[in-house]
C-alpha cells in the first residue's frame, strides 16, 4: 500500500518532532539518563510511534548527528570557489567554528556519536550515510587544501598529515567554545580569530617566503 502524500507529510512531521524533542532532552543536564519514554512524552505522542521512525534511541542520536554535521557541510558548500585558497580555508575554518557555536544544543549528542562502541550499535543504513557524509567532507577538503599547495600558498604535506593535524586542532577549540573553558580572558569571536591564524599558519608551515 503506497502511502498518500497526506500520511507522508503527516509520518516527516511526526519525525521532526520526535527530534526536536530528543534534541531539547539531550541538551539538558541530564541527558545521558534520557529514555525512549520521556522523549515519546515531550512529543505528545506513543512510545510505539517513536519506534515506528527509530529502531532505538542510538538511532535517535545519529539522525541528529546526521542532520548537525550535513548542516555544516551545506555552510562548507556556501564558500564560492575563488583563486585565493587562503581565503577560502579561512572562511571555513571561521565559518565551521562559528557553525558549532551558534548550535550548543548539540554538543551532548556530538560527543554522544564518537564514543567507543557507538558505531557497532548503528545499523548497516546509518553507518553507510555517515561513511558518505564523511566522503563528502573529505572531497571538499582535500581540494581546496591541493589546490592552495599546486598555487604555493600551502606546503607540500601528505594530506593524511594536514587533515589529522587540522582535525585535531578543530576539536580541540569547539570543546573550548562548547565548555566554556577557554583559559585566555578573550571573547569567543577573539578566541576563534587566533584558532583560525593558527590553523592558516599550519597550512604555510614549511614555506619558503
Amino acid at each position: 500500500m503506497v502511502a498518500t502524500p497526506r500520511k507522508l507529510q503527516e509520518f516527516e512531521r511526526r519525525e521532526a518532532d520526535i527530534l526536536a524533542a530528543a534534541l531539547e532532552l539531550f541538551s539538558g543536564d541530564n541527558w545521558e539518563s534520557v529514555t525512549v519514554v520521556q522523549i515519546a512524552d515531550r512529543a505528545g505522542i506513543g512510545k510505539g510511534t517513536v519506534y515506528k521512525h527509530f529502531a532505538s534511541k542510538d538511532e535517535i542520536y545519529a539522525r541528529l548527528a546526521l542532520d548537525f554535521f550535513y548542516g555544516l557541510l551545506r555552510c562548507c558548500h556556501r564558500i564560492q570557489d575563488s583563486n585565493d585558497p587562503e581565503a577560502e580555508m579561512r572562511s571555513a575554518f571561521r565559518g565551521a567554528l562559528q557553525y558549532h557555536r551558534e548550535h550548543q544544543e548539540y554538543s551532548n549528542v556530538r560527543q554522544y556519536v564518537f564514543r567507543a562502541g557507538f558505531w557497532e550499535r548503528l545499523s548497516k543504513s546509518y553507518i553507510e550515510s555517515f561513511e558518505k557524509l564523511d566522503a563528502e567532507f573529505a572531497i571538499w577538503a582535500n581540494q581546496r587544501i591541493e589546490r592552495g599547495m599546486d598555487a604555493g600558498v600551502f606546503s607540500k604535506q601528505p594530506l593524511v598529515t594536514v587533515r589529522t593535524g587540522l582535525d585535531a586542532l578543530f576539536n580541540g577549540a569547539v570543546s573550548q567554545l562548547w565548555g566554556n573553558r577557554c583559559w585566555m580572558e578573550i571573547e569567543p569571536d577573539e578566541y576563534i580569530e587566533q584558532v583560525v591564524e593558527f590553523a592558516i599558519n599550519s597550512l604555510k608551515a614549511g614555506q619558503v617566503e
